[in-house]
């Protein structure tokens, strides 16, 4: 723009200068368009997510509601990872609630009191659904939680398998499910805790199949 001054100032004719004009104007009206988008972008909508008696319940300010109630959801997922910088540490939190049809409802930092909103839904969740899995394994079914599948016989995983005879202890150590053979140092298992779905079911039935057999 300051050559196109100086050349009308020289030439005494702005004409001479619209080129240059036409090139200054260019940058400014790409910084105008994303700027006028970025004011003018929707606003994402506000989320709400509740737990209760007999499920849950997300709602959005635009009127959206989807609710689940136990039976119909098909896992309980916590992802509590700590990170650090080389100085500080903190831990991050996600909870992740899946359908059977396999829509997914993600709780984050992002909301306030999301470590006792997960620990109250996951003990919810968990009370629902200990009792239809002990009926499915009396029925002779296997329950899948994840990679692991479990039975009234035991453990299996990719086609490895240790019958519940053979479990020492099956328990949650730094951050770690493991699952222990009777005499070996080293576990037979390692999973890691985060991300294990259903976890507290899978541990409350391990601990009573491990219990009826040493019975």
């Amino acid at each position: 723009m300051s050559f196109a001054i100086e050349d009308q100032r020289e030439q005494g004719a702005w004409y001479f200068s619209l080129p240059l004009l036409v090139l200054a104007a260019i940058p400014l009206g790409f910084v105008g368009f994303f700027l006028s988008a970025w004011l003018f972008r929707p606003r994402p909508p506000q989320l709400w997510v509740a737990w209760y008696e007999h499920g849950v319940l997300w709602h959005t300010d635009r009127g959206e509601t989807q609710a689940y109630t136990w039976d119909e959801i098909a896992a309980v997922t916590r992802q509590d990872t700590r990170v650090t910088n080389g100085v500080t540490r903190a831990t991050t939190h996600r909870l992740t609630i899946r359908s059977e049809h396999g829509a997914e409802i993600v709780v984050g930092d992002e909301f306030d009191g999301i470590v006792p909103f997960a620990e109250g839904l996951g003990d919810a969740f968990s009370r629902a659904r200990l009792p239809r899995d002990a009926a499915r394994l009396e029925a002779g079914e296997q329950i899948d939680f994840g990679v692991v599948g479990i039975d009234v016989s035991g453990i299996a995983q990719r086609g490895r398998r240790i019958g519940w005879h053979e479990v020492e202890r099956v328990d949650v150590r730094q951050g770690s499910v493991e699952i222990r053979r009777r005499g070996d140092r080293t576990p037979w298992m390692t999973l890691p805790a985060p991300g294990f779905p259903n976890l507290a079911v899978f541990l409350t039935l391990a601990d009573a199949l491990l219990r009826q057999h040493d019975a």
